[in-house]
């Protein structure tokens, strides 16, 4: 399960890479992009992981863990932007300080999901388990390599981003299989945080470049048109 758990994860962000990688030629249309993938992850979000943690432990557990989220994300964005000074108003900086954010998100966000993994003892839900992580690591993995595309990394980055975004899978998945909790509420407040910090994310790091970049018409038409992809790719799964 360890294995399993890790190879869908960076199977699925490799192939969301390589999907980023075909489109690279778009770079100069950074603000359309940003706001397709702040579309996308606003959906999955709205459409997927929010009303599951609603379900899964309450609006109070799912408050508590989006709040710490929050928090989390404040201290690494200002960590990150008072290490890199003045100078970080350059643009490959700002697209290296998102991604590594986002890496990081994504991340947090992936222990809970190989904890919980690792708790089931239902194996045909293990199997459905498996292919959210594996579907659901495809839009992750066009998100996280876009900003790194725009900052010039090679295919080597890539790569090394798939495996530390899988690891806290296989993390998770060790964790999960000692503990085997059926707390609802600690489930919920780890996602929840995984919430959080996302959310910041996107409003930070991604739409608040691309309103610079353009107009709230445009970039808010491109939000919708990433709302309807990934509300179209959910439904068919």
């Amino acid at each position: 399960m360890l294995l399993l758990g890790f190879l869908c994860t960076s199977s699925g962000i490799l192939l969301g890479g390589t999907i980023a990688w075909l489109f690279k030629g778009l770079q100069q249309k950074v603000d359309i992009i940003y706001g397709l993938c702040a579309g996308i992850i606003l959906g999955l979000i709205s459409f997927e992981v929010f009303p599951e943690a609603i379900e899964t432990g309450g609006w109070l557990s799912t408050f508590i863990g989006f709040t710490i989220g929050m928090i989390i994300f404040e201290v690494l964005h200002n960590r990150l932007h008072n290490k890199q000074g003045i100078k970080s108003n350059t643009m490959k900086k700002m697209y290296i300080r998102t991604g590594v954010i986002l890496v990081l998100s994504f991340s947090v966000h992936n222990i809970p999901m190989g904890i919980i993994l690792g708790a089931n003892q239902d194996p045909e839900f293990t199997i459905t388990l498996l292919q959210t992580l594996l579907f659901h690591s495809i839009p992750e993995g066009i998100i996280l390599f876009i900003p790194m595309i725009l900052a010039g990394s090679n295919i080597l980055i890539g790569f090394l981003i798939s495996l530390i975004v899988s690891i806290p899978v296989s993390i998770g998945v060790f964790i999960g299989g000692f503990l085997k909790f059926e707390q609802d509420s600690i489930n919920t407040v780890l996602i929840s945080i995984t919430i959080g910090i996302i959310f910041m994310v996107t409003v930070s790091e991604i739409l608040y470049p691309a309103l610079i970049k353009s107009s709230i018409l445009k970039v808010f038409i491109c939000i919708l048109v990433g709302l309807g992809i990934i509300g179209f790719y959910l439904k068919l799964l």
